[in-house]
């Protein structure tokens, strides 16, 4: 994930998006002798595009303006700064660019219902007067007194710098988390190969660059929406049912069992009544209930279905734990090698990099059994070497651990070493190489192995 030592990512606050969003602004303009509301509203109408912008308003500002609707009007009933007042009523606002007032509580009505209602950030903010297309800046808004519409529109001009810049800054996906991630194109090598272990936000969230859904290399974007969207929940209602519910020997239709343990004869919505152990009907049992549960013979693909997953909801277990192991080794683990080691930041940075990077190889594994189910769909003769490869990738990942855990004992037993980092280090290298060619592997589909015709 780092490129000459040099992380091809940044992690940002919304204040520093907003910082970098205030700059591109300020250029236009100063440049161009604009407010900095016009400024605004010409870079949301230009997709926040500064060189078109540039551009345009070199060619031709006064025709720039006008084709955006920016050009000034006055009013006798206005006052110069767009804003009227009338005793016992609310203040009445307008845009520089129309003549129609409203109050404050109607252009809260509308700016919510505009906002809320958008979906797509290039959609732009228009005077409440169904008729007028007047653009709102912000220094409409900067008239409005309450906080609550001003924070809806910083947000809506944000959303929309953000939006048009989605090629190297986005929004951390995690449920309440204000973190934007930028990627620094010019760090970045041509196969993307320096972000296989996902982008990691400072919330700890893990996320895949190009689709913002979890981390899930080796698997493709367009595999890894279709395992979340239906896969998934197919091998979980298939076991259910294997768990769960019999055929019914008459129209073969899934038949669930009642709560009660002592009824044996289950009726189907068919009408037929069959012994939930042995399918015979009460006649054929002859009062005698002392018969052999009949088992059905699974097929292949249910018996794959099911090893499957197991297998991932193992992995995902494995995965959880791990990010609990984070939470505590800098919780209560760093703590106490501070305070008992000695530690200096260095040791504690390899101690924190060595702990998630075991975060970001458990996630690794827990999609190569994704993966693995895809090529068995497509490419069977693959799948006992992909078995193969997740072994010794998961031994890798073990040697790692108990490498980090003896270390740390060892300095917590008997104070700092001098060798402590290099030793973490040096596994967290040789650990994190390993997961990347293996990455790499199941990525290019091994052609050298014969697949089935």
């Amino acid at each position: 994930m780092e490129t000459d030592g040099q992380r091809v990512y940044s992690v940002l606050t919304t204040n520093e998006v907003g910082e970098k969003m205030t700059s591109e602004i300020n250029q236009i303009s100063e440049v161009f002798l604009l407010s900095k509301s016009d400024a605004t509203l010409i870079l949301i109408s230009l997709r926040w595009n500064s060189f078109k912008a540039s551009d345009r308003l070199g060619d031709d500002k006064e025709k720039l303006l006008s084709d955006l609707g920016l050009v000034k009007v006055f009013s006798s009933c206005q006052e110069s700064d767009s804003v009227s007042s009338f005793a016992g009523h609310e203040n009445l606002v307008s845009t520089p660019f129309c003549s129609h007032e409203f109050s404050e509580t109607c252009w809260k009505s509308h700016l919510n219902n505009l906002l809320e209602r958008k979906t797509e950030e290039e959609e732009r903010v228009v005077c409440p007067n169904p008729d007028c297309v007047a653009p709102v800046g912000p220094d409409t808004i900067e008239k409005l007194t309450e906080p609550a519409v001003k924070m809806m529109y910083d947000r809506y001009v944000l959303g929309s710098f953000v939006e048009a810049n989605k090629e190297s800054i986005k929004w951390c996906p995690a449920p309440g988390c204000e973190y934007a991630i930028e990627l620094h194109e010019d760090l970045l090598e041509d196969d993307e190969s320096s972000l296989d272990f996902g982008v990691v936000c400072l919330c700890g969230h893990t996320f895949c660059w190009s689709c913002t859904l979890e981390s899930h290399r080796p698997v493709t974007c367009k595999d890894a929406s279709v395992w979340f969207s239906s896969t998934l929940d197919t091998l979980k209602s298939n076991a259910w049912l294997l768990e769960n519910t019999k055929r019914c020997p008459n129209c073969n239709c899934h038949v669930q069992r009642t709560d009660d343990p002592v009824l044996r004869m289950i009726t189907c919505i068919c009408s037929c009544s069959f012994c939930w152990r042995c399918f015979r009907s009460e006649e054929e049992h002859n009062g005698k209930w002392n018969c052999v549960e009949f088992s059905f013979q699974l097929s292949m693909r249910q018996v794959d279905d099911s090893r499957y997953l197991r297998l991932w909801e193992t992995c995902l277990e494995e995965y959880e734990n791990s990010k609990s192991d984070l939470k505590a080794i800098e919780e209560n683990g760093v703590p106490r090698l501070t305070d008992n080691c000695n530690f200096n930041e260095r040791d504690v940075d390899a101690v924190k990099e060595a702990t998630l990077l075991m975060v970001q190889c458990r996630l690794v594994l827990k999609w190569s059994c994704a993966y693995e189910y895809f090529i068995a769909m497509y490419q069977s003769a693959k799948t006992q070497y992909v078995k193969h490869l997740r072994g010794e990738a998961t031994k890798t990942l073990l040697r790692h651990i108990a490498t980090q855990e003896e270390l740390m004992n060892k300095a917590l037993t008997s104070g700092y070493f001098s060798s402590f980092k290099v030793k973490l280090s040096d596994s967290s290298t040789i650990t994190g190489n390993y997961f990347h060619e293996y990455v790499k592997t199941l990525e290019s589909g091994f052609p050298e192995i014969q697949v089935d015709t």
